[in-house]
């Protein structure tokens, strides 16, 4: 009869193999919390809960006071070195075609390159559609500061996800940022009313927008004036 023993790797192999910190390897067995700081000093910063990789029992167990890995912690640990490649390979080709593109003045997308299938870092869109990042992260459901002229706010594992800490947008979250920089786009254009306060006897009016313009254009034309009589 075959006695099979099973393969264990221990924390000091397995972070040799995979060129990790042990503290890094703490955070995928245990899971990971991040506090984020707000901008407003009256509101708590807020915590991002990210699970263990590993699981206890599964992937890792104790074996009296020391910590042993089973062959399925290497297993997803090198699927997880591959998928990291891999989005560091796409996020690069995209970056390389897109200078491409700008360089040759071609506003489409080559047909075999659909850039709707992928996914994106807000780095990507932020440039690509000349916001700021922190207008990008603002447009999250979970923000604190979320715009109040725009509601269709990108969902957690909707529109966006987290991936190692960091944030990851889908398809439909570029479509909805697109939507938003076009109405601050639109913003832009629409010419701004001017506002006046009146002081008529013990009364205050607050004008804007065609009676504003029309008491402002009878001031300026009345100081004109005075100006040509002076002459």
């Amino acid at each position: 009869m075959i006695n099979m023993i099973k393969k264990t790797y221990t924390s000091k192999e397995v972070c040799e193999m995979f060129n990790l910190s042990a503290p890094r390897l703490l955070q995928f067995r245990k899971g990971q919390k991040v506090r984020v700081s707000t901008k407003n000093e009256n509101e708590e910063p807020r915590t991002y809960e990210f699970d263990p990789i590993l699981i206890e029992g599964e992937d890792w167990e104790w074996n009296g006071s020391e910590v042993v890995f089973n062959e399925s912690s290497i297993i997803k640990l090198k699927e997880r070195k591959a998928y990291r490649k891999y989005q560091h390979r796409m996020s690069s080709d995209r970056g390389a075609k897109s200078l491409a593109r700008r360089q040759l003045g071609i506003s489409y997308e080559p047909k075999d390159f659909n850039i709707n299938n992928l996914e994106f870092s807000v780095q990507e869109i932020a440039v690509e559609m000349n916001l700021s990042v922190q207008k990008i992260y603002a447009l999250r459901d979970i923000s604190s500061n979320k715009p109040v002229s725009f509601t269709n706010y990108l969902k957690l594992n909707k529109d966006w996800k987290y991936d190692d800490g960091k944030v990851i947008l889908f398809k439909s979250a570029r479509q909805k940022i697109q939507e938003y920089a076009n109405m601050l786009k639109e913003k832009e254009e629409i010419p701004k009313s001017r506002k006046i306060t009146v002081l008529i006897g013990n009364k205050v009016f607050h004008l804007q927008g065609e009676a504003s313009n029309a008491v402002i254009n009878i001031i300026e034309q009345e100081q004109l004036s005075k100006k040509k009589n002076k002459a």
